[in-house]
């Protein structure tokens, strides 16, 4: 939805405003010529921003640095909102120690940004006659992730997929 555009200077349409200065000080009540003029000495604009009974209320300021304001400011929050991102680490079983370690320090990268983890093991073929020990397995560097990630719940196998969802410790 788009925001409605701020009436300037000459668009204003009323005969008394009140002139509010950028800092948030109060020049009063004014006719609108005369807050013009003023706003021309100082080499700024007048906004409209509201009313107020019968009165209009204006804005001096410079209206290209408003926008730039309000353009940096609209960035900012859009930065803050960013949602983190859900990271999957699959490991398989036959997986060996080196493997498992890049794997860890990939998971603290992905802690450090705050994303949540997916950890999964698949069993293949003949694999799923060792399910038990898959399970151990993914247990074990469930554990080894203790310092930066919390399990939210138990490792759950659901087919020949063992799955377990985690949150970064804060």
């Amino acid at each position: 939805m788009k925001e409605k555009k701020k009436r300037l200077n000459k668009d204003i349409r009323a005969d008394m405003v009140q002139v509010i200065l950028d800092d948030g000080g109060n020049l009063g009540e004014m006719k609108l010529e005369e807050a013009l003029e003023k706003a021309k000495q100082e080499e700024l604009d007048l906004m409209e921003i509201g009313k107020r009974w019968d009165l209009v209320l204006v804005k001096m300021l410079d209206y290209g640095k408003h926008l730039y304001r309000q353009k940096k400011l609209e960035q900012k929050n859009k930065q803050k909102w960013k949602a983190p991102d859900m990271k999957t680490i699959r490991i398989t079983f036959k997986i060996g120690e080196h493997d498992l370690d890049v794997k860890r320090k990939q998971a603290e990268k992905f802690s450090a940004d705050g994303h949540p983890l997916k950890v999964s093991l698949m069993l293949r073929w003949r694999e799923n006659h060792y399910g038990d020990i898959a399970a151990t397995k993914i247990a074990d560097f469930v554990e080894s992730l203790n310092e930066i990630y919390k399990a939210d719940a138990p490792v759950r196998r659901s087919g020949n997929v063992f799955n377990v969802m985690m949150k970064p410790i804060k």
